[in-house]
């Protein structure tokens, strides 16, 4: 007895696959609509960033080099 997939229905949208590259044809998209589309695979909650094992004085560090770009920024320069 063989094993058999079932049919996929040309306007089922594949889920996103995180970690792993997925790739969604403009065609594809332009079939399905964007908001169809994008209610489908766009996440719902922010996605969580993984611990990058960064010690406090280096994240204090990061911080006031953020705070010095927003400042600067905002001073136009």
């Amino acid at each position: 007895m063989a094993l058999s997939t079932p049919p996929v229905s040309p306007d089922a949208i594949p889920p996103l696959r995180w970690g792993r590259l997925t790739y969604y044809s403009p065609v594809d998209i332009k079939r399905w609509g964007v908001e169809r589309f994008l209610d489908t695979v766009a996440p719902t909650e922010p996605l969580p960033i993984p611990d990058l094992g960064f010690t406090a004085g280096e994240n204090a560090r990061m911080d006031d080099l953020l705070q010095q770009e927003r400042d600067a920024s905002a001073r136009g320069l």
